[in-house]
């Protein structure tokens, strides 16, 4: 379950579940399309995350929504437990997409920000 709970778009939704991965942030973006930061963990496979865009025009209230996966990364690439989103519009109308983890006080993770830029 998600919900908007202000602006046009005010309701609860739901959203596909993508097993084995868990939402753990999520972020609009300027034309009204969500990205959804989405992690999974297991022993056999290590860390892995991915970002999923799911189109404004289908958030309505009651909506089942899931969009394509645009970026995902596993334990070959520089990540962690990677559980923050942000999408940030650069005056040059440029959108970047920051992504990040904390440590949780733990010897085996890592605080981590990782920047992207959005290519439409």
């Amino acid at each position: 379950m998600a919900a908007v709970i202000d602006g046009p778009l005010k309701g609860n939704f739901g959203v596909a579940q993508n097993d084995p991965f868990a939402i753990t942030d999520g972020a609009f973006l300027p034309n009204g399309d969500l990205l959804l930061l989405e992690r999974r963990f297991s022993f056999a496979q290590g860390l892995g995350m991915q970002i999923r865009r799911i189109p404004g025009d289908t958030i309505k209230a009651g909506a089942v929504v899931d969009g394509p996966v645009i970026l995902s990364a596993d334990m070959r690439y520089q990540i962690d437990n990677m559980e923050g989103l942000d999408v940030v519009s650069l005056p040059n109308g440029e959108i970047r997409i920051i992504i990040v983890s904390d440590d949780n006080h733990s010897i085996l993770e890592r605080n981590l920000m990782l920047e992207f830029r959005l290519v439409q």
